[in-house]
């Protein structure tokens, strides 16, 4: 049985403004720890994932991305608010929201971390890296070690990731009445890119 759940579009728009503030005060907050470090900030990016289903691929896009690193400790934080992820199906991004992720509680999912390898960030390159840190989901954190790239030209740089997210991992409990049932592991990418971060 198919079961249609109520939503307010205005509701729903002010918890997105308030998700995005949150994340902003979030990065805020690290630029004060480390306001002597030479930092780099994201300046466009995006992060995906995709599950499949007995039904239906599920698969969003979000491109509202704040993240830093720390080019002196090598350490990087990253958040993106939950409530703008993009969809291609309005019921499913309602039900993600909704039934999922509980946005209106569980606003950001935000990782930090710090990358293992020595890198001259300030020399053309590629790398291969690892970090280690915390990503925290659904209000729940949980620590991993994680791969990624790294290419730096012209003192821009790129960083992509591709990993794995187990839903049980992080408390996201799928309700038995939703249609779309999500995969037990979920498959994330992101791409950002990032420029020194100069105060104005």
């Amino acid at each position: 049985m198919y079961y249609s759940f109520g939503h307010d579009r205005n509701s729903y728009s002010a918890i997105k403004q308030r998700a995005m503030k949150k994340t902003t005060i979030f990065i805020l907050c690290v630029l004060t720890l480390y306001a002597k470090a030479q930092l780099y900030k994201s300046t466009e990016g995006t992060v995906s994932f995709f599950s499949e289903t007995a039904i239906e691929n599920i698969d969003a896009t979000s491109k509202n991305i704040e993240s830093i690193i720390n080019s002196s400790t090598n350490e990087i934080v990253f958040s993106v608010a939950i409530t703008s992820f993009q969809f291609r199906r309005e019921k499913m991004q309602e039900d993600f929201n909704e039934d999922y992720m509980e946005s209106d509680k569980y606003r950001d999912a935000t990782y930090k971390g710090k990358i293992n390898e020595k890198i001259n960030w300030k020399k053309d390159g590629t790398y291969i890296i690892t970090s280690q840190g915390v990503l925290t989901i659904h209000g729940v954190a949980k620590e991993r070690t994680d791969t990624g790239l790294v290419s730096i030209k012209e003192g821009k740089i790129a960083m992509k990731n591709n990993f794995l997210v187990r839903v049980a991992d992080h408390g996201i409990k799928i309700p038995q009445l939703v249609l779309y049932k999500v995969a037990e592991v979920v498959s994330v990418k992101s791409t950002i890119t990032y420029s020194v971060y100069s105060k104005q």
